[in-house]
């Protein structure tokens, strides 16, 4: 049979030594350990409702992570792949779908290299061998980026519905964090009249539904007050807390780069030679990612891991500074 049957196999082969990884693991980030032992009294209580910790309910975050991570150890058994198997999942969904906007934006040629220079970076790579929150989110962004991209360009019912799912299932994840990425692409929705289609909102209230679902159960148990603790968490972020230390307002401008070196160098390039390409190719590129920064760099809170929601367009970006590089080479010469 012709090798280009194969080529999608090919293409894992060289992902799963990143990716995989069978030896023991130690939970070091403090939320990692504590999504891991939350995940662990879901089992042992079986309540798929209530986070709780060392047997108290402590609601300053949503369970979707918990939940991924018990149901993942219900399924494959408790043991400490299982705990990563979400995360895992949710990487591999990131670098299909980074492929595939890298064809919608840029063209099909090479659209492999932009999931490699992402797996290869710094930042997602920490954060893709943990079992936390971050990749998951990211990748449900990546999927609306998609989704929205594909809505405008096929007009299709299937993608603009999936265009407005996204935003409650992020929301389920990191709750008020979901607004940076909605106002980033919300220009678009608004100009491309995807958010007046009743597609768009009939996937938005589906997913919505675990959040609606979710919120409606821990009301009903313990009532609102208790259910405000969400609200408390969203207080204390928008001030200076332990997680802001003070940080500055260019935070990002340093910090980014330095965790995504050496690609940051060339998305640096790509990121300023993108008149060749559409309007299209110009906002997801440019101005989305741009929007994400600004936003990131006003709220109070500042962490290395906000930014991994961008970081498929920083790769797509980091492929086209190479290519501008190497089809202007002479000029190194």
């Amino acid at each position: 049979m012709e090798i280009s049957k194969y080529r999608n196999f090919i293409k894992l082969f060289i992902f799963a030594p990143l990716l995989i990884f069978i030896g023991e693991r130690s939970p070091i980030a403090f939320d990692e350990g504590y999504y891991i032992l939350q995940s662990k009294w879901i089992l042992f209580t079986n309540d798929w409702i209530s986070p709780t910790y060392w047997g108290n309910l402590v609601l300053d975050r949503t369970i979707a992570t918990q939940f991924l991570i018990a149901l993942s150890q219900k399924i494959f058994g408790q043991n400490d792949f299982a705990i990563y198997i979400p995360n895992i999942v949710s990487g591999i969904i990131m670098l299909f779908l980074t492929s595939k906007i890298h064809k919608e934006l840029i063209g099909e040629k090479n659209q492999i290299f932009s999931a490699l220079i992402l797996s290869t970076t710094f930042l997602w790579i920490n954060f893709f061998h943990m079992a936390t929150q971050d990749i998951t989110f990211s990748a449900i962004v990546t999927f609306g980026i998609f989704s929205t991209i594909k809505a405008f360009k096929t007009k299709k019912p299937f993608f603009i519905f999936f265009s407005g799912i996204w935003i409650g299932l992020a929301v389920i994840l990191k709750t008020y964090l979901t607004t940076i990425p909605f106002l980033a692409l919300l220009p678009f929705l608004i100009k491309t009249k995807i958010i007046k289609n009743k597609y768009f909102w009939i996937g938005t209230l589906v997913g919505f539904l675990p959040f609606i679902l979710w919120s409606y159960n821990i009301i009903s148990i313990y009532g609102y007050n208790t259910f405000s603790g969400l609200y408390s968490k969203l207080l204390l972020l928008s001030k200076n807390n332990n997680y802001a230390y003070n940080l500055p307002f260019y935070y990002y401008l340093w910090n980014l780069p330095a965790n995504t070196f050496p690609w940051s160098l060339f998305s640096i390039i790509g990121f300023f030679n993108l008149s060749k390409f559409n309007k299209l190719s110009h906002y997801f590129l440019f101005k989305y990612p741009l929007a994400i920064m600004i936003f990131l760099s006003i709220f109070s809170t500042k962490t290395s891991y906000y930014p991994i929601q961008i970081l498929p367009l920083i790769s797509i970006n980091s492929y086209f500074g190479l290519e501008y590089i190497y089809t202007k080479r002479t000029f190194f010469t």
